[in-house]
């Protein structure tokens, strides 16, 4: 029998608790032993007790995981480079600027008033997720009411021409699976989870060469590929490598767990 680890962060295993317990049944469909924990800052120690297993699904956002299995040959889904490069934002935008990627421009700060941007600007923590730490900024007012705290810094970026909109395209290995347009009509963040509708998209060429030239660099398993639109072209946003996909199951009868576990057991087969 096949044996797995499934790690989540406190906060998302909460708001995950369907989609782990249908990864949890899948795995048994194929012979696949996944056992879960939660990881957070204080209980690295024990979690690394975990050595017997074949693989290890890393939902925590933490490259601490990947540091520790990978090292023992130990399969991480995802791998190293892309929780590392996913989950900070500066590094995803330099990464896309060092390979000619399309993004907004987008520059690293340390407060609110190191912007060397014109007015209105956009503030994101560099490991934020899901709509939060994004602050909207349209003057030094604005700038002086924020209270950046967060240790792991922030970006400052130009607002895109087309404000509420954004596509996420799903992908497994090499393989865009489906894709989902968010809008929203009084928020120019479109996230799901802050309200935005959702309906079934079509990948342009232009995205799925984007996420093409990214994964060429970082070989991500299972991600999500952000876009938003910018005179009239689709520029990258962010790759989300904690991909949610209750957005998508609101909107098919598409099992996306299913194709994850049977992606991971076909690899691990290899």
């Amino acid at each position: 029998m096949i044996k797995g680890l499934l790690l989540y962060g406190e906060a998302d295993a909460l708001k995950n608790k369907w989609f782990i317990e249908r990864l949890i049944d899948i795995s048994k469909s194929y012979n696949i032993d996944l056992a879960f924990a939660i990881l957070d800052n204080t209980n690295f120690e024990s979690i690394s007790k975990i050595k017997d297993i074949d693989f290890c699904i890393n939902r925590t956002r933490y490259g601490i995981v990947n540091d520790f299995y990978e090292s023992k040959n130990i399969r991480c889904y995802n791998n190293l480079s892309t929780v590392k490069i996913a989950n900070d934002k500066w590094l995803t935008y330099s990464l896309c600027q060092k390979i000619d990627i399309p993004v907004m421009d987008t520059i690293e700060i340390y407060d609110s008033f190191s912007v060397s941007f014109d007015y209105p600007f956009i503030i994101k923590s560099k490991n934020g997720h899901g709509g939060s730490e994004v602050f909207w900024i349209n003057n030094e007012q604005d700038s002086a009411a924020l209270n950046l705290k967060n240790k792991d810094g922030y970006i400052a970026q130009k607002p895109a021409s087309q404000l509420g909109v954004d596509v996420r395209v799903y992908v497994l290995g090499d393989k865009p699976l489906m894709a989902v347009k968010r809008t929203s009509t009084d928020d120019f963040r479109s996230n799901f989870s802050l309200g935005g509708k959702v309906e079934l998209f079509t990948p342009t060429k232009e995205q799925l060469f984007i996420i093409e030239k990214l994964r060429s660099e970082i070989s991500s398993d299972y991600a999500g590929f952000d876009f938003i639109l910018h005179n009239g072209n689709w520029v990258l946003n962010e790759i989300e490598d904690v991909v949610g996909a209750r957005m998508l199951y609101s909107l098919s009868d598409f099992d996306i767990a299913e194709a994850f576990i049977k992606y991971i057991y076909e690899d691990i087969n290899k």
